[in-house]
């Protein structure tokens, strides 16, 4: 237990991790195996404080999680807790928290957030689909695509241009109901995290009331920076979390395994590279709960959350892709552990930001 992070949840820790152990982590496999998800699951996780407003205990719930073994499950509840709820309490109406925000928290409604197109993901000014002015509120037109949780939300809210030719300037933010008129939604079939049910998204003629502006008009592009620095900073203590978990596996592998007499954990060139990977996971790490700090303070940490994006993401990548090679054939099977995190893996470094977006951001915040 990494005691000298939030010690003040460590009871709420052990209650999480007794819940991922058993009750997820048994199931995960045949959730992986179908590519989705009872939504039961979600209640049950809402049940025992994994959906919350409270930033310490999605913390906690993000190093946990992810030991339950089915990321894409994972991923949805981090959606729901760290996007989708501190979005709707920020910037949400009286009515509009009274309609979404409960159900959300107690996991009976699932939100995504679509801004991704497929012309246009980290070029926000590129963003094509657009929402007008109409006699009952407003009229939404395009398409959203690679959404996470896209195929099996509820509700969305949608990236928009409200005043065109404006690029960034112009973004407006809007909760759409799936089910209303004028929407459909495409699955995607993604290399992995199926059980996030990954989607795209059309608008077509979409009548949405003039309260279906969420926030303040030509503001959506601050929102959306916003939820990306929260995404990007769970989303760093979560993946280290899981490539240590991997790690461990592994460890008890190589203890296992016998090659030429004795047990692959007392080769020299396993173990070293097995030393690395630990001190490339505790810099992480370190660099991820240093960060998390200052943001609770409400600290300008923008520069430090792209370097985590950067750094703590690739690293974690690089250690699940070395556990599969230390697993030689094994690991390369399609129903062993070490393929399905391989391939769920892979997305570290695509979605929320590439590394060669986030080197720009960071030169640009150190004024290169």
């Amino acid at each position: 237990m990494p005691e000298d992070f939030l010690p003040q949840h460590n009871s709420f820790r052990l209650q999480v991790r007794s819940f991922v152990k058993q009750r997820l982590a048994p199931e995960s496999s045949a959730w992986e195996t179908k590519g989705r998800f009872p939504s039961s699951v979600l209640r049950h996780c809402a049940e025992r404080g994994l959906i919350t407003l409270d930033q310490e205990r999605n913390a906690v719930v993000a190093e946990e999680l992810p030991k339950c073994e089915c990321l894409g499950l994972a991923l949805t509840v981090f959606v729901q807790a760290n996007l989708m709820a501190p979005m709707l309490n920020e910037l949400g109406s009286a009515e509009q928290k009274k309609k979404l925000l409960p159900a959300l928290l107690a996991g009976k409604r699932l939100g995504a957030m679509a801004v991704s197109e497929p012309a246009s993901g980290s070029d926000f000014a590129a963003l094509k689909t657009h929402a007008e002015a109409a006699r009952r509120g407003w009229r939404l037109n395009g398409v959203k695509t690679y959404i996470t949780n896209g195929a099996i939300a509820d509700f969305f809210i949608v990236a928009a241009q409200t005043d065109r030719g404006e690029g960034v300037q112009g973004l407006s933010l809007f909760l759409v109901p799936a089910r209303t008129k004028g929407v459909s939604v495409k699955p995607l079939a993604n290399l992995g995290l199926a059980p996030a049910g990954a989607g795209t998204i059309t608008f077509d003629n979409c009548e949405l009331p003039a309260d279906g502006l969420l926030g303040e008009r030509r503001q959506g592009f601050g929102y959306v920076q916003s939820a990306l620095n929260s995404e990007r900073l769970f989303g760093g203590l979560a993946c280290v979390s899981w490539a240590q978990h991997a790690l461990a596996k592994t460890q008890r592998y190589l203890r296992a395994r016998s090659a030429f007499g004795k047990t692959l954990n007392h080769f020299q060139v396993l173990r070293h590279q097995m030393a690395e990977m630990q001190t490339r996971l505790e810099a992480a790490r370190r660099l991820n709960y240093s960060v998390f700090e200052r943001w609770l303070l409400r600290q300008e940490v923008t520069k430090e959350i792209c370097m985590i994006k950067l750094f703590s993401y690739q690293v974690a990548q690089d250690v699940i892709g070395s556990c599969l090679q230390m697993h030689g054939a094994l690991g390369y099977t399609g129903d062993h552990w070490c393929s399905r995190y391989y391939r769920d893996a892979r997305a570290l470094t695509i979605a929320a930001g590439t590394p060669e977006i986030m080197k720009e951001m960071i030169a640009a915040y150190m004024r290169v």
